[in-house]
This record gives structure tokens, C-alpha cells and sequence, in this order.
């Protein structure tokens, strides 16, 4: 497939990508500076089905690839293309989003990487947690280790903002450093029991967090 390409001037989205940067390489600990992430504006769903290479649903609007370059849809297309409504707020926030997850890639490099983990820790620094009920009882987000789903997005950020009120951005920051070492859910689970000192069960989890 051909597509063509051609640079595009927005300020918002470029005052969004610098502040986004600046906020998740201080998180991170990391100073990306070279060859930084590309954004790519995508003006409808069929070439949204094209570029993933299956049919997507009406409520995808971003994602990451493996590389360095995260795709949008233009928000202007959000009435036609998609099942949301264009806020300047909530796009911000996506773009946010989907910079977390190539930063995330960076810090774990080809480590094991639980779903519900990647997805939390974008949806928590983004700040989309304040559009989002906000939990009562965890019983959902431990179903998304290797699998995705529109469910994943429920429950996880509220876990990992939770996680690191409790226990503190660097015991968060500890776990992903580690995932490079890691090769499946297995040890995962012995190595976030290692440093939180509980473990990944619905029981547990409820009564640290709902006590």
C-alpha cells in the first residue's frame, strides 16, 4: 500500500507534544532528545483499517507503533469517523497517551509486558482517570495480561495511580526497569510481590487499596 505524506502546521498539537515530552522524559527518567516521536494525522477510518490491517472499532482514535511514531485522527474527522466528541482536553490527553507508551518501550526495551500494566501507566500520566467513574472495587483489569480489550482501559489507570500514591513514583518506575529481565506473567507476578509486598489477586488488591 502507498500512502502519501506531507508535513503539517498545528500549534495546539505542537505546544501539546513539547509540554507531553517535557512531563514524561521528568517520569521517566528519561532525556529522549534525538530522533524524537513522530506524529502522523489520519483523515479517516478506512485508512485507520488500512495501516492496522483489520477493521477497528469507532472508538479508536490513536495508537502507537513499535518504532517512534504515534497516528491520530485528525479531530476534525472525530463527528464522522469516530463514536467520540472532539474536546481539546481530551485529545491533549491522548496525545499524552500515546507518548507513554513509546516511552514505555524505551525504559523495558523487549521485557515481558503485562497489557494492563502499558495501558495503566498511559491512562494514569495522561490524566484521563478524571473522565473516567472512578473505581470501587477492583474485579476486571487482571484479565488483560497478553490479551487487549476495550475492557483493559476501566480499571488499570485507577490501579496504577493508586500504586503510586501508596508506594511512590520510584518503587513504580523500580517494576518497569525491571520487565527487561522478565519473560512472562509468572515472574512478573513474583517481582511486583517483591516490591509492593502483595499480591496480584482481586483479595489483595481490594484490601490494600479499599480497607
Amino acid at each position: 500500500m502507498i500512502f502519501e505524506l506531507k508535513q503539517k502546521k498545528n500549534k495546539f498539537l505542537e505546544e501539546t507534544y513539547k509540554k507531553s515530552m517535557k512531563e514524561l522524559n521528568d517520569f521517566y527518567d528519561i532525556d529522549w532528545a534525538k530522533q524524537t516521536p513522530k506524529v502522523m494525522i489520519i483523515n479517516n477510518r478506512e485508512t485507520i483499517d488500512r495501516l492496522l490491517g483489520r477493521k477497528t472499532e469507532d472508538w479508536l482514535v490513536g495508537w502507537a507503533d513499535f518504532g517512534n511514531t504515534l497516528y491520530l485522527l485528525n479531530p476534525l474527522k472525530y463527528k464522522t469517523e469516530s463514536s467520540h466528541t472532539y474536546k481539546k482536553e481530551s485529545y491533549a490527553m491522548l496525545v499524552k497517551h500515546e507518548l507513554s507508551h513509546l516511552f514505555f518501550r524505551v525504559l523495558i526495551k523487549q521485557g515481558y509486558t503485562p497489557i494492563w500494566l502499558n495501558e495503566g501507566v498511559a491512562i494514569h500520566l495522561s490524566g484521563q482517570n478524571k473522565f473516567k467513574k472512578e473505581i470501587q472495587e477492583f474485579k476486571n483489569f487482571l484479565n488483560y495480561y497478553d490479551e487487549k480489550g476495550k475492557g483493559v482501559y476501566i480499571e488499570s489507570g485507577f490501579f496504577i495511580e493508586r500504586l503510586v500514591n501508596k508506594f511512590g513514583k520510584d518503587n513504580l518506575l523500580k517494576l518497569l526497569k525491571s520487565l527487561k529481565d522478565i519473560k512472562n506473567k509468572q515472574e512478573f507476578d513474583v517481582l511486583f510481590f517483591k516490591i509492593f509486598k502483595f499480591k496480584l489477586n482481586y483479595k489483595e488488591i481490594n484490601k490494600v487499596y479499599l480497607k
